[in-house]
């Protein structure tokens, strides 16, 4: 599953957007509509100084939105992880800038993964699909999907290490450490 997050986080804020637009192209039909049928000319002067000034605010922070070009963000800023050695050598680097889905464990002619530690020295303690890590609302989480094995997260915050509870999803930091097994995967 290799999406954009910034493409389908910009396609999310537009559909957002469309929907204001609409919300207000409801809002000026009601006031053409009362404008219509009321006949008192206090009521309808009202009317349209309420109309005017509810459609400077919305052009104003429209406005405002487009010129910040908002848009969410990662907010666990993760864009890649790293396979470090008990002295904490970069032994290998992945990518994940682009990605919204994957798994860790060993690579087999049934199994895709897209961290493979099958050369790791722990790998007979490693199952075909070990964990995998989603992103969700700007946010990656790791789920733990071995039987025997299990895997462990120290976090950034307080440097304690936390054992994952299967098929729990776990949110993830910049910094923070993940164990599958004995393996250790740095995040960046």
């Amino acid at each position: 599953m290799d999406y954009d997050n910034n493409n389908f986080n910009n396609k999310l804020v537009a559909s957002m957007q469309l929907i204001n637009v609409f919300i207000g192209v409801i809002i000026a039909l009601i006031c053409v509509v009362a404008y219509i049928t009321i006949d008192s000319l206090y009521i309808r002067g009202m009317i349209i100084i309420g109309t005017i000034i509810l459609g400077i605010v919305g052009f104003v922070k429209l406005y405002t939105r487009f010129s910040k070009e908002e848009i969410m963000e990662d907010e666990s800023n993760i864009t890649g992880i790293e396979l470090v050695n008990e002295d904490n050598e970069v032994i290998e680097t992945w990518n994940i800038g682009e990605k919204i889905s994957f798994l860790i464990g060993k690579r087999t002619m049934d199994s895709e993964v897209f961290i493979d530690l099958n050369s790791s020295i722990y790998s007979t303690s490693i199952e075909n699909n070990h964990a995998v890590l989603n992103y969700a609302i700007g946010k990656w989480y790791i789920e733990d999907l071995s039987s025997k094995y299990g895997v462990s997260i120290q976090k950034i915050d307080d440097g304690k290490k936390y054992r994952i509870a299967r098929d729990t999803p776990c949110e993830l930091k910049k910094g923070d450490i993940i164990f599958i097994s004995k393996v250790k995967l740095l995040l960046k």
